[in-house]
């Protein structure tokens, strides 16, 4: 599917956008300091599995928060 494509199918809600411009963002800055991407990978591989962890460490910091944080228990 190309990226055009991919736009006549997602939702229209401006999170999901707030959310492709995080993606986007993280992914070029990781490209911009040597770093692997998911894309980047072979799936199924353990590199896979340790770059998305990786990546999506990146996209919770990119947001304020900290990724290696204890979850608070709810009540």
């Amino acid at each position: 599917m190309k990226a055009n494509e991919l736009d006549e199918h997602v939702p229209d809600d401006p999170m999901w956008r707030v959310a492709q411009a995080v993606e986007g963002s993280v992914r070029t800055i990781r490209k911009a300091r040597g770093k692997l991407n998911p894309e980047d990978c072979t799936p199924g591989t353990l590199e896979y599995e340790v770059v998305t962890m990786d990546f999506l460490d990146d996209c919770i910091r990119s947001l304020g928060g900290d990724p290696d944080a204890d979850d608070e228990a709810t009540g």
